[in-house]
């Protein structure tokens, strides 16, 4: 740390000096950067994607959105399931005995 309480890193220099810097962390890159890199498209953070087709947008969010959307019909799916066995036996329940 400096004398103003900021973090510093010790790092050599083009001319092979040692110097002191402020500490920065580095930025990562978004979950689309990321899906974009392992597909082979040119993606930029925040910068201009006017470049990218609609299918390799396409493919980006797929592969962020996929499994998401999979999940969420999956939970409809059981939740209009189980509340269609709950009318069965509500249902079921007020019919007389007799009557089944």
């Amino acid at each position: 740390m400096n004398d103003r309480g900021v973090p510093t890193v010790n790092v050599i220099g083009p001319d092979g000096k040692l110097r002191q810097v402020p500490w920065t962390a580095p930025e990562k890159p978004s979950a689309a950067k990321l899906v974009a890199d392992r597909l082979g498209v040119t993606y930029t953070d925040g910068g201009e994607n006017g470049g990218i087709t609609a299918k390799e947008a396409g493919e980006i969010g797929g592969h962020l959105g996929g499994p998401m959307v999979a999940k969420l019909v999956a939970l409809a799916k059981r939740d209009l399931a189980h509340g269609h066995v709950e009318r069965l036996m509500q249902k079921q329940k007020a019919t007389p005995e007799s009557r089944l």
